[in-house]
This record gives structure tokens, C-alpha cells and sequence, in this order.
């Protein structure tokens, strides 16, 4: 591997920490916290007097909470089920205390913005759910729950222990089970939220398209196109879960090929999933690629970290996550239409599609290329609509993913070549079964 290839799929996080290990300046003052919550009040001894009684320390994700959820802050999700969460790491019953001082860091440094629980926090007395909110939000991270299945997510009740909680939102399941859209709250009232509908089209597409060889996946490239392009002009959300009843941690993915092509598949689609406009939504285990993995007892088989396209795939997660909130290409608009272009929706043959981001500043506009055949594009010519120099900022077939490393170096440059109705274009490698991020940031005559 060259020095130019490995600086260009060199990864933007740190390497994997196990559970446990708090690496957020929020999380110092947690088991601090802890201690202090404890003597001042045991789980039940403030309902009494409505549960109103709690000291609450976390003014600052509060003060923000609006802000981030009306949109100037990019949202990512994990999903999980509490209980099998906890029993994947300790044993039985749940302790929502020692869950929060694994999961939280956890889940922050993989830049998740909010966990979404099952309803089990619902069931807890009154201490026990505020200092689990609490743990939460001091580092950083929202809490969603999930409204019980015969409880409206409007429910008075529900509503106004949300509120005395601090919960952050609520999640909303149709009669299957299935979640169908979040409602986060966006002032101290609760009288007003901010919902995040579920995307039917690329729910049922993602699963077929993965599922279908080669062949198959060049006679339902339309199909595709149309699923990934964004017509709703409300604010969604992208989520990789199960359906129906199926447990989270026990689903499987069916992805076609072999071993490499499958874990290289997921990592594509997950990109691709991060590039397109709209919050994300990620159950518990995708991020071990649990989802590709034989069936295991535990809900989280963590030994799948040792091995490599495992821990590939989760320091992947963890550097989309990083994008999301660094590029301003990729920031959530409340018109998902707007700041999104085609530039290829017609490569059937090549299973390649590509589209651009644009930011609103005008700046930094970013690419997305992805292909989902398991052959090399070399010379691969792609129209764009600004010259000057391309950066390849981010390559899931990097090594340190566990891909092939096939990819473009540090950066591209356009020729005056028309190309996909474009007066430049680039000349690109395209990796097998990946995706790519290309960012504009040079323009003729500047420096580099």
C-alpha cells in the first residue's frame, strides 16, 4: 500500500475501546453522580409528591435539546432492547446503573446522538428512570422510549412522565410492532414535537436489493433509484432494523456472495445510508455486523470484535457518525428534496449509482459513489458539476475496515472532459462493492 493510499483511507476515529472504558469529559463527573443520586433518593421514595423532587444536573443538554431536534443538529439513533443489551455483558436481573455506565460510553463514542429504549425504563420507579436520563444526557447522548403497545404515544399520562423525566421522545410502533416514526419533544411544554416519519420505500427495497445476485440487482436498478430518491418533503428517517416482532439482537440479514462481498455489501450500504438526506437509525448488533453472523444465544456476540470485519465495520460506524456532524453537505433539512442531485441513475450494468450533497453555504459539496457489483471500476468517468480538486474523504473498502484498500489516493482532479452533461469530469477507481465520499474543495488557479 502506497503512502498516498493509506493517508487517504486512513479512519477518522480512534481505534474500538471496549465497553466500560469513558473516553467524554461529560462522562468524569457520572460515577460521581451516581453516588450522589443514590443517597439523595432511593428508587420509589419521590412518588409520593408526583416525582417532582429530583436534582437534576443536566442543564446544559436541556438548554440545547431544541436546538438539536429542530434541526441544527444531526440526529443518529441506536435502537436497543434494554434487557438483552445488559445480560449480553452481566448477568441477571437488569441494573439500570451498571447499564448506563456500560452503555452510555458506549454508544458516545460511537456518536450516536440518542439511544432508543424498549419500554421497560417506563416500568421503573421514579429515581431509577431520572438517573438513567440523567447519566444519559450529561454525556451527551438523548434517551427515546418506546410507548407500550396499548398506549398512544399522546397519552396525557405518558406524555407528563416523559416530561417529569426528561425523556427526550417517544417511539411509535404499528399494530406488527414495528416502528413507524419518533416523536421528539422540542420545549419544556412537550406541546409541541418534531416527528420523524419511517421510509417505507427504502425499508422495503434495502433487504431485496442485498439479497438479489449480481444479475438480479441490474434488473431492479429502477426499482432501486426510485427507493433511495428523496420525494417527501417532511423530515424522515433512515433506520436498519427489524421488522415485525423479530427480536433485535437475533435478526439476521440475508445478503447475497461470499463471506467478503457480504460484509463489504452491508459496509456499502450503510455509507450509502449515511450520504442520503434524512436521521439515522441503527438497531443494537449492526454495528458488530451481528446481522451477518450465525445465530448466537446472546443478543450481542461481543468475541466478533476479535475478529476483523467485525471491528471494521463498527470503527466504520463510528467515523459516519463523525461525517454526519462534520460535513455540512450532509446535514438534515427539513425538505429532504432539497440539496440532493443525481449525477448517475442510470447504471444498471455497472450497479453504480451516484449523487451529490449540496451544502447550504454553497461550499463543500460532497459525492457519493456507490457500487454494488464485486468488481474494480477502473477509468471510471463521472460528470460533476464544479472543477477543481475532489477529495476523497471517505472509502469503506479501506483496509482499516477490513476492505480490499482499492480506492483514489488523497484527491482527483477534474479535465475539461463533458461527461453526464457536465462540461469537467473526473476519472475515477471505483472499489468493489463500496462506497465512496468525494468532497469539492479546490477550485483552478488555488492552491492545495
Amino acid at each position: 500500500m502506497n503512502a498516498p493510499q493509506a493517508a487517504a483511507n486512513r479512519p477518522l476515529s480512534k481505534a474500538w475501546q471496549p465497553p466500560g472504558r469513558v473516553s467524554l469529559d461529560g462522562l468524569r463527573r457520572m460515577f460521581s453522580m451516581e453516588a450522589a443520586a443514590m443517597s439523595s433518593a432511593m428508587p420509589g421514595d419521590s412518588d409520593a409528591d408526583g416525582g417532582r423532587t429530583w436534582s437534576w444536573d443536566d442543564g446544559d443538554w436541556m438548554r440545547a435539546r431544541d436546538a438539536r431536534h429542530t434541526g441544527e443538529m444531526p440526529l443518529s439513533l441506536y435502537r436497543l432492547d434494554a434487557a438483552d443489551w445488559f445480560h449480553s455483558r452481566f448477568t441477571q436481573p437488569l441494573d439500570w446503573n451498571q447499564l448506563a455506565q456500560e452503555l452510555v460510553p458506549y454508544v458516545a463514542d460511537l456518536g450516536f446522538t440518542h439511544i432508543a429504549l424498549d419500554d421497560a425504563l417506563l416500568a421503573q420507579p421514579f429515581a431509577v428512570i431520572c438517573r438513567f436520563v440523567e447519566t444519559c444526557h450529561v454525556a451527551g447522548v438523548g434517551v427515546v422510549v418506546a410507548a407500550h403497545a396499548r398506549r398512544a404515544a399522546t397519552d396525557p399520562s405518558l406524555i407528563d412522565c416523559c416530561g417529569r423525566c426528561h425523556i427526550d421522545g417517544i417511539e411509535e410502533h404499528n399494530d406488527s410492532g414495528t416502528p413507524v416514526r419518533c416523536r421528539l419533544f422540542v420545549n419544556g411544554d412537550l406541546d409541541t414535537a418534531v416527528v420523524l416519519s419511517c421510509r417505507p420505500r427504502w425499508n422495503e427495497m434495502y433487504p431485496r436489493y442485498l439479497a438479489s445476485s449480481p444479475a438480479e440487482r441490474s434488473l431492479i436498478h429502477a426499482d432501486w433509484v426510485h427507493a433511495l430518491t428523496p420525494v417527501e418533503t417532511d423530515r424522515g428517517v433512515l433506520d436498519l432494523m427489524p421488522r415485525g416482532l423479530a427480536a433485535i439482537g437475533q435478526w439476521r440479514l440475508p445478503v447475497d456472495g461470499d463471506g467478503w462481498q457480504r460484509f463489504a455489501a452491508l459496509r456499502a450500504l450503510l455509507a450509502l445510508m449515511w450520504a442520503l438526506p434524512g436521521d439515522k437509525w441503527l438497531a443494537m448488533g449492526i454495528e458488530l455486523g451481528q446481522v451477518l453472523a450465525e445465530p448466537f444465544e446472546e443478543s450481542m456476540r461481543w468475541p466478533l470484535l476479535f475478529e476483523s470485519q467485525h471491528a471494521g465495520l463498527l470503527r466504520q460506524v463510528a467515523d459516519l457518525n463523525r461525517l454526519y456532524v462534520n460535513e455540512p453537505a450532509l446535514q438534515v433539512r427539513d425538505d429532504e428534496r432539497h440539496g440532493f442531485q443525481w449525477l448517475v441513475a442510470d447504471d444498471s450494468d455497472n450497479s453504480v449509482v451516484v449523487f451529490i450533497r449540496l451544502a447550504e453555504s454553497g461550499h463543500a459539496s460532497l459525492i457519493c459513489i456507490s457500487n454494488f457489483q464485486a468488481r474494480v471500476h477502473h477509468g471510471y468517468r463521472l460528470g460533476v458539476p464544479a472543477a477543481g480538486r475532489w477529495r476523497e474523504i471517505f472509502n469503506s473498502d479501506s483496509v482499516f475496515y477490513a476492505g480490499s484498500n482499492v480506492g483514489n489516493g488523497h484527491s482527483v482532479m477534474t479535465a475539461p472532459v463533458p461527461s453526464h452533461a457536465w462540461p469537467q469530469s473526473l476519472t475515477l477507481t471505483v472499489p468493489p462493492m463500496a462506497t465512496l465520499f468525494l468532497r469539492h474543495e479546490v477550485w483552478y488557479g488555488d492552491s492545495p
